[in-house]
C-alpha cells in the first residue's frame, strides 16, 4: 500500500512540474505572440515598381507624336531611375545607377550615393505627374514638366532620425534614348513645398471588435470576401453593443492584379457599416514585411488607392496607417520604420484631406513615439492588467487632449490542461477587469470576435503554442457560438455606451 501512495505521489508530483512547465512556457509564448505577432521570419524582396507616373496631354504638340507605349516606357523608366537611386543610397552601391542615368545626372546622382553613405541622407520619390514638353522626331530625346512628390531625411546609425520632409517639388527632366534604353540625363528641380495638409480631429466613444471571419483571416479576408457573411457578423458585434468594428486591410490584397476587386469590397464593407450603424477603423499597410526604400514608391501607391475609397465612407471614424510598426524597429531599424511612418501619414493627409490618422501602437509606452503626429492616439494593452490604468494615465498627459483608443485588448481561452494557460471563465474575467480598468480610454476594442480553427504561422510565427494560443482569443467559438465573454463584453459595453 504505502509503495502505491509513494508511486501515486511521485506520478502526481511529475504532472504538477509538467504542467507548471508547460504554463510557464505559455506564459512565455504569450508574451512572445503579443511581441511578434505581425512580423515575418524574412524580408520580402524588393518588387517590380508601380506604374508611378500619371501623364498629362501636352500643352503644345510635339514633334512626334506621344504614344500610349511611350508613356508606359517612358513612365517605367522614370519610375525605376528614381526607385534605383533610393536603393543605391540605401546600399551603398552606386554602380546600380549606371543602367538608369546617363551625363550629368550619372554624375550626380553617384555624389549623392557617396553622400548619403557618410551623412545618413535618404530620398525617395513617391510619385510624379508630367506632361511632355519635347519629344525629337527621331525618339532619341524627351523632356517632361514633372510634378513629384519627394520624401527626404536624415538618419544617424540607424536609430535617431534627426530630420524629414515630404515635398512637393517642381522640375524638368531629360531623358535620352540610347542602346540598352532610356536614362535621365538631367533633372532640373525648379521649385519645392512642403506637403502641409489641414489636420483633421475625432471625437466620440468608440467600443468595439477587430473583425475577421473564423475561416478566412488574415490574408484570406479579401480574396474571399463573403458580404452576406460580413452583414452577419456586423449583426453579431451590435448585438454585443458594439458600436465600431477594426478592419485589417493587407498590403498586398490592394496592389497585386486583385486590388480593383479589393476596392469594390471595401467599399462593400464600409456599405455594409454604415448600414449597421458601426463605425470603422480600417487598419492599413497590415503584413507589410519591408520597409526598404525602393518599396516607398509602391506604398504612395496602395495609399492612393485605398484613401479614395475610405474618403467617401461617412462609416470611418479614423484610419489607422499601421499595425503595431514598433515590433518592426529592431529588424529594420527604428529611423526608417519612423520616417516611413512620417512620410505616410504627410501623403495620407495631402490625398484625402479631412481623414482623422493615428497609428496603432503595441504598448502604451510605444505610443508617445510620434504623438505631435498622429491626430488621435492609438495603442494596445496586453500587459499586466493592473497597470492598465496608470499606463493610461500617463499617455493622457502627453496626449495634451488628444483623444486616446485602445484599439485591442484580448484574452485567449486555450486550455492545455488544467485550467492552464486559460479557459473561457477566465477569459470573461479579465477582459471585464481589464475593461474597467481602462474606462477612463475614449473606447476599446477587443481582438477578436471569432476563435480561429486554423492560424497562418507566416503571421504570427511557427511556434505550435503561439498558433494555439491565438486560436483561441475570440468572443465567439468558432462555430459562432457565445462563450461566457460575450456576456462579460455585452455588459461592459452597455455600461459605456
Amino acid at each position: 500500500m504505502m509503495r502505491l501512495l509513494v508511486i501515486i505521489g511521485a506520478f502526481l508530483g511529475v504532472t504538477a512540474t509538467v504542467l507548471w512547465g508547460a504554463a510557464r512556457a505559455f506564459e512565455a509564448a504569450e508574451a512572445k505572440q503579443v511581441t511578434y505577432r505581425y512580423i515575418a521570419a524574412a524580408l520580402a524582396p524588393v518588387a517590380e515598381a508601380e506604374l508611378a507616373v500619371a501623364w498629362d496631354a501636352p500643352d503644345a504638340p510635339l514633334v512626334r507624336p506621344f504614344t500610349e507605349a511611350d508613356a508606359t516606357i517612358l513612365g517605367r523608366a522614370m519610375s525605376e531611375a528614381w526607385q534605383v537611386l533610393a536603393v543605391a543610397k540605401e546600399s551603398g552601391d552606386a554602380g546600380l545607377i549606371e543602367d538608369r542615368f546617363t551625363g550629368v545626372a550619372a554624375e550626380r546622382a553617384a555624389l549623392s550615393v557617396r553622400d548619403a553613405t557618410v551623412y545618413g541622407g535618404r530620398m525617395v520619390v513617391l510619385s510624379q505627374r508630367a506632361a511632355p514638353i519635347f519629344y525629337h522626331k527621331d525618339g532619341s530625346l524627351f523632356q517632361a514638366r514633372v510634378e513629384m512628390v519627394v520624401a527626404r531625411y536624415l538618419s544617424r546609425d540607424g536609430d535617431l532620425l534627426d530630420a524629414l520632409e515630404v515635398t512637393r517639388d517642381m522640375g524638368v527632366v531629360t531623358l535620352l534614348n540610347e542602346s540598352n534604353g532610356w536614362r535621365v540625363m538631367s533633372w532640373e528641380r525648379r521649385t519645392s513645398q512642403v506637403l502641409d495638409a489641414p489636420r483633421a480631429s475625432f471625437a466620440g466613444t468608440l467600443i468595439g471588435i477587430n473583425y475577421y471571419p473564423a475561416e478566412t483571416p488574415w490574408r484570406d479576408f479579401w480574396p474571399e470576401f463573403d458580404a452576406e457573411g460580413v452583414a452577419r457578423d456586423f449583426d453579431r458585434i451590435a448585438g454585443l453593443n458594439g458600436n465600431s468594428v477594426r478592419v485589417f486591410l493587407t498590403r498586398d490584397a490592394f496592389l497585386e492584379e486583385s486590388a480593383d476587386a479589393s476596392l469594390e469590397r471595401l467599399a462593400r464593407l464600409l456599405a455594409i457599416a454604415e448600414e449597421k450603424s458601426l463605425r470603422v477603423v480600417p487598419t492599413l499597410f497590415d503584413l507589410k514585411q519591408d520597409y526598404s526604400l525602393g518599396t516607398w514608391g509602391d506604398d504612395a501607391v496602395y495609399l492612393a488607392r485605398v484613401m479614395q475609397v475610405l474618403g467617401h465612407s461617412p462609416a470611418v471614424a479614423f484610419v489607422d496607417l499601421k499595425n503595431e510598426p514598433d515590433l518592426d524597429f529592431e529588424a529594420h531599424g527604428e529611423a526608417k520604420v519612423r520616417a516611413w511612418l512620417k512620410t505616410m501619414l504627410a501623403i495620407s493627409r495631402d490625398v484625402e484631406i479631412g481623414r482623422p490618422l493615428t497609428v496603432g501602437w503595441s504598448s502604451a509606452e510605444a505610443a508617445a513615439a510620434l504623438i505631435d503626429d498622429v491626430d488621435v492616439v492609438t495603442y494596445h494593452d496586453y500587459a499586466a492588467v493592473e497597470g492598465a490604468a496608470a499606463r493610461l494615465a500617463e499617455l493622457h498627459v502627453l496626449a495634451d487632449g488628444k483623444p486616446i483608443y485602445v484599439t485591442e485588448i484580448g484574452e485567449s481561452s486555450y486550455s492545455l490542461a488544467a485550467g492552464l494557460p486559460g479557459t473561457e471563465a477566465k477569459q470573461a474575467e479579465r477582459l471585464s477587469r481589464r475593461l474597467q480598468a481602462l474606462q477612463e480610454a475614449d473606447g476599446v476594442m477587443v481582438w477578436t470576435l471569432y476563435d480561429f480553427p486554423e492560424v497562418d504561422p507566416t503571421v504570427v510565427g511557427a511556434s505550435p503554442w503561439v498558433r494555439r494560443l491565438q486560436s483561441s482569443f475570440g468572443i465567439l467559438r468558432a462555430d459562432g457560438t457565445e462563450k461566457p465573454g460575450a456576456a462579460a463584453l455585452r455588459d461592459g459595453f452597455a455600461e459605456r455606451d
